[in-house]
């Protein structure tokens, strides 16, 4: 689901906003929070903060489709600086 974006010329008192924000230009952003965010903030991490199993999962991914350099063409002759 995509978040939802507004914007609104002169700020709507029915949201909750700083005294400071009141009558001016803001954008009002909805994200909605579904089953992907909450599972995301409840995933185990390793002393590093990466997910555990993480690499476990992604180690040799790519060995089937090999990543090669394409030519990378020839270099520029530039004049020396003084």
């Amino acid at each position: 689901m995509q978040p939802i974006r507004q914007i609104y010329q002169d700020a709507p008192d029915t949201i909750v906003i700083p005294e400071e924000l009141r009558h001016q230009a803001v954008e009002v952003i909805i994200w909605p929070l579904g089953e992907q965010t909450q599972q995301q903030t409840s995933t185990e991490t390793d002393a590093n903060g990466w997910p555990i199993g993480f690499f476990e999962a992604t180690a040799g991914c790519l060995a089937d489709d090999p990543i090669e350099r394409a030519p990378q063409g020839e270099y520029e002759t530039r004049l020396e600086l003084e």
